[in-house]
């Protein structure tokens, strides 16, 4: 489904996202999919506030976790946390195997990075499930753009919906 509306959201949560942050009202993420047909992989990275995400990973793993780059626990629980809240499917039912990169800081946010094989030349669809902090935030939103052959396709993502097929 396309929303009209998702272009000025996209500028709206991109300038807020980039904006320091003490303490903000909103919730969102943002996870660019791009397909590489030379590789024939999925190249994903995954955009989220700093703090709401060592709030999931401490609640997850019932203890105290302050994001590190360099922390070989804290790459294990990005690794596990994305695996259980994001997944991108060709065919519905069967996730595909997804490989964990590497994050990084940038001022108040974690970009994480991941690349997912598909072994195919082309996609005619991908089923998303992205519900990064939806445990957290009841008004957690996560727009994920993807880039197919020159062409994006976005969907919003929240709490309740958190999976959607998307026709490339």
């Amino acid at each position: 489904m396309k929303y009209k509306f998702l272009p000025f959201l996209l500028l709206l949560l991109t300038v807020c996202m980039a904006q320091p942050a003490a303490a903000h009202d909103y919730h969102a993420s943002i996870a660019d999919v791009r397909f590489n047909p030379r590789t024939q992989n999925l190249e994903v990275a995954v955009k989220v506030f700093m703090d709401d995400l060592e709030d999931a990973l401490s609640q997850r793993n019932k203890t105290k976790v302050v994001y590190s780059h360099t922390s070989e626990q804290v790459t294990k629980y990005l690794t596990d946390y994305l695996a259980a809240n994001l997944s991108l499917e060709v065919e519905k039912g069967k996730p595909l195997k997804q490989k964990f990169l590497g994050s990084e800081e940038d001022a108040d946010v974690v970009w994480m990075y991941l690349e997912v094989p598909v072994d195919r030349e082309s996609l005619p669809q991908l089923y998303v499930k992205n519900a990064v902090l939806t445990e957290l935030f009841s008004d957690q939103m996560n727009i994920v753009n993807i880039n197919y052959k020159g062409k994006t396709e976005s969907v919003l993502l929240q709490r309740g919906e958190t999976q959607k097929k998307v026709a490339l």
